[in-house]
């Protein structure tokens, strides 16, 4: 069981899979090696891989044809999930019957299973279990590429979705039509989103009403970025969405519940009642998982309890350990690429924590004792792979959750009371709502308090893995029992983890990081002891900001928590869209732009300097002269240690291109261009790149974006002059490190890719 379930995990880590037909010597293989008797062993091996590549080879069978993308499709389909509505904007998941290209009679044999639409101006929001027909642009999953950052394609991928869009209905013809409900799929969903809304008709507070739909159907719609970082800060987020947690704890009350009624049949021995409570407790699960919508993490949830109990019924003899391969190998025969994903590590190392920490105690442990030594546990264990992934660990939440898990525990139940009365009788459930509402509010008060008092604990830094490793053994010398001598050796295995050296340039280098935040900009300066941020990346109407969903995450992997100077080069929303959220989530010494439309503590002006480490920064546009757009209002910076330059330009187009030739001519030399305007064909001029002479050029542009940047004519400009051309669509971040000498490190966000599926 060991070898088929690591042989099926490490599918996940392969960049690229062979051709399908290679499953056609499967057979002949196992029949030579069972042939074989010291091969015989290895027979797991190869069903594992046998597994792994199947089902990859499946998840990529239902790709979009790379020649649809862009094109106009007809989508037939259900309406599955919970549809939400935001700023005019609808946006829902598709269950595919038909798609149809009237382009291309080519049909694929596998179409995409579910897409994820964005319906602009819609008329109407979409519910559950509803067929619709739709005219629909789709492309392939992607996501921003930047070291460390958020997978975005492995999260639709894992939940079936295998294309995304927007709804077209700029004609009569073209306009959405719903169709006959569907009899099976998305009914669920319905009855989720019904339950919401009978929650909304309760006399409740909205952010008690917001956490109950959480808590009771997986509902996080209402749940706002403020109260996601309460959640992260104080270690909770488990307790208000539905995981493993909530199901396990409600398959542990099933569990016991029938266990108890069990002894009131005297014929029902002890084997017989651990078999009625096993079954219970799967039946009660699998429900509550049903009612949570069966996202990914119940169905993981679901699993493992399935393992677990049926191996009370038909494996008595089993280890907890054994249990635990057992459930790992379900888990990952149902859903291969749960092992790229934080939350299978977090719930099966949680789980492994605690049966390492209880194996060697003992008799009977008071329950208190037991549950402060779970959480003691829990936190040694986890901690160094919370640094690793998160670059963080809320210190406060063993304290926090000694004492919000038994509450969740006693509140889960209650809350499934009433609501099963709220369908019968909303005035009974009435006062048990609003009782649970207050609790809630008690409770989250305290939260806020805790975030308030406490800061997480940091990683000033990434965290190596063999730092991880290193820290791991010394979590299970610690977690040894008493009479074990020398446990506080652990403690030395975690110093690397406690005090890591951050990773900063040497005196008179540094590093820019062109980030990957689609049609806009994003550049992170660093040198020794300073940070700055040039620009701030895409806003978008839909609400969407690149500074929440690529930015911050990628400083604070960098344990860059403080910035000297953000620098907004102008007004454009694609370059200033992200300012507002930086300012709230970091500490910013100053602020300067080009624009008098910011609000900012400094306006940039022609020939302002200064000097960072070594390394010189100076403004060389705007001056005080009026400009007549705002793309050229743009701040034109040159940073230069002595015998490398980098010269970034904004938005700036070509008539500013020559008015900089005419008055600085030499001084706009440099080693390193990031081109203007994205690639745009009315900068980048031929005479501008000749003035400049660099030896490399980046643009920052979005996928597929409907500008069409960069434009061909500035790409044939580039090689035409042989120079190294990076762009982020493609290449994700562009990460140079200038050293003293002068020598440029490039490293690119598609280099730490790991996966077939990109």
């Amino acid at each position: 069981m060991i070898r088929f379930c690591l042989a099926l995990a490490c599918v996940a880590f392969w960049p690229t899979l062979p051709a399908p037909i290679w499953l056609m010597a499967v057979p002949l293989t196992v029949w030579l090696m069972h042939a074989v008797k010291p091969l015989r062993g290895w027979l797991p091996v190869v069903f594992g891989l046998t597994w792994g590549l199947a089902s990859g080879s499946w998840l990529l069978a239902h790709q979009l044809p790379d020649s649809w993308q862009g094109d106009d499709l007809l989508a037939v389909g259900t309406v599955v999930g919970l549809p939400e509505r935001q700023q005019g904007r609808c946006r829902f998941d598709l269950a595919l019957d038909q798609l149809v290209n009237h382009h291309n009679d080519k049909t694929p044999q596998l179409l995409p299973r579910t897409i994820r639409l964005s319906w602009y101006r819609c008329e109407q929001l979409p519910q559950p279990a509803q067929r619709w027909q739709f005219k629909v642009r789709l492309k392939r999953p992607h996501g921003f590429v930047n070291p460390g950052g958020f997978d975005y394609p492995l999260y639709l991928l894992s939940r079936g979705i295998d294309a995304s869009g927007y709804i077209r209905d700029s004609a009569l013809a073209d306009k959405p039509k719903q169709l006959e409900d569907a009899l099976i799929t998305g009914w669920v969903d319905r009855w989720r989103l019904t339950t919401v809304e009978m929650l909304g008709q309760a006399q409740i507070p909205t952010r008690s009403q917001a956490l109950l739909a959480a808590l009771l159907v997986g509902d996080k719609r209402g749940l706002d970025e403020d109260t996601w970082t309460t959640l992260r800060d104080t270690g909770t987020a488990h307790l208000f969405v539905i995981s493993g947690l909530h199901i396990g704890m409600l398959a542990g009350v099933c569990f016991g519940l029938m266990f108890g009624l069990g002894r009131l049949w005297p014929a029902w021995n002890y084997r017989r009642r651990i078999s009625a409570a096993a079954i219970s407790a799967i039946i009660g699960a699998g429900g509550y998982a049903l009612l949570a919508g069966f996202s990914l993490p119940s169905q993981r949830a679901w699993v493992m309890i399935c393992a677990v109990m049926l191996s009370l019924i038909g494996f008595r003899a089993m280890t907890p350990s054994q249990r635990l391969w057992l459930a790992a190998t379900a888990v990952l025969l149902i859903e291969p690429l749960a092992v790229r994903q934080p939350g299978f590590w977090l719930s099966f190392g949680a789980c492994s924590v605690l049966v390492y920490a209880f194996a060697g105690h003992l008799g009977r442990v008071h329950y208190t004792r037991q549950l402060i030594w779970a959480q003691l546990a829990i936190a040694i264990g986890l901690t160094p792979w919370l640094l690793f992934q998160f670059q963080q660990w809320p210190a406060q939440a063993p304290l926090i959750n000694l004492l919000a898990i038994p509450l969740a525990t006693l509140l889960l139940p209650l809350a499934l009371v009433g609501l099963l009365l709220m369908s019968i009788s909303p005035a009974v459930s009435q006062p048990i709502l609003l009782w649970l509402a207050q609790l809630l509010e008690w409770g989250w008060q305290a939260l806020e308090w805790s975030q308030q008092q406490w800061s997480p604990l940091t990683a000033s830094g990434p965290v190596p893995i063999w730092v991880v490793i290193l820290a791991l053994f010394g979590a299970m010398l610690m977690l040894m029992p008493r009479s074990i001598p020398g446990r506080w050796l652990g403690l030395l295995l975690w110093l690397p983890l406690l005090l890591p050296l951050p990773s900063v340039p040497e005196k008179g280098g540094y590093r820019v990081t062109v980030l990957d935040v689609g049609q806009g900009l994003a550049v992170l300066i660093e040198t020794h002891q300073h940070r700055m941020l040039y620009d701030s990346g895409p806003r978008y109407r839909s609400g969407f900001n690149a500074a929440e969903a690529a930015i911050i995450p990628y400083l604070s992997r960098r344990g860059i928590r403080q910035l000297d100077q953000l620098l907004i080069s102008h007004a454009d929303i694609d370059h200033a869209g992200g300012q507002a959220v930086l300012e709230s989530r970091l500490v910013i010494d100053q602020t300067s732009t080009g624009s008098d439309k910011i609000t900012a503590d400094h306006l940039c002006r022609a020939g302002q300097a200064w000097q960072w480490d070594g390394v010189n920064f100076e403004i060389l546009h705007p001056d005080d002269a009026a400009i007549n757009s705002e793309n050229n209002r743009s701040c034109v910076l040159k940073i230069d240690n002595g015998r490398h330059a980098l010269l970034l330009t904004g938005d700036i187009e070509a008539e500013i291109e020559h008015l900089l030739i005419k008055h600085l001519g030499g001084k706009l030399q440099a080693n390193t261009l990031l081109a203007a305007h994205h690639g745009s064909r009315s900068s980048s001029s031929d005479v501008f790149l000749q003035r400049v002479a660099p030896e490399r050029v980046l643009i920052s542009s979005g996928w597929r974006n409907r500008f069409g940047h960069p434009h061909p004519e500035v790409v044939q400009r580039i090689e035409a002059r042989q120079l190294a051309l990076f762009n982020t669509a493609t290449q994700g971040a562009v990460e140079l490190n200038i050293l003293t000498g002068g020598q440029a490190e490039v490293a690119l966000g598609v280099d730490s890719l790991w996966g077939y599926w990109h």
